[in-house]
């Protein structure tokens, strides 16, 4: 079965695989857990403040936001694991979370009520 959705765990995850702390199976140490858990609520906010995305349970991520989103997570991590923040890189995911969660045209005819 495909997932639709992705959980905060697997967030961590991903994100400490791409700033190199685990290598995949690994598991991340409960500093680094605890580093990465501290920014996703501030992360999430950000983007709904910012109107880029908004989701409402970071336990059930939509797995189409989960890449970019751990792209974005991994960099705001950066300085706290040594390297700094990306803002090119910050950007592109932002726009990329915004094209994917944009409304898409229906196609459908406008109804309309005439008085």
């Amino acid at each position: 079965m495909v997932d639709t959705t992705k959980s905060r765990t697997q967030l961590k995850l991903r994100a400490g695989k791409s700033l190199a702390l685990i290598e995949p199976g690994e598991a991340l140490s409960p500093e680094d857990d605890a580093t990465l858990d501290d920014l996703i609520d501030p992360l999430i906010a950000q983007l709904a403040a910012d109107q880029i995305v908004y989701i409402a349970d970071s336990d059930a991520i939509d797995v189409e936001l989960f890449l970019p989103l751990s792209r974005l997570l991994a960099n705001a991590a950066g300085p706290d694991f040594g390297s700094p923040i990306n803002l090119e890189a910050k950007q592109a995911d932002e726009r990329e979370l915004r094209r994917l969660s944009a409304a898409k045209p229906t196609y459908e005819a406008l109804k309309v009520d005439y008085f």
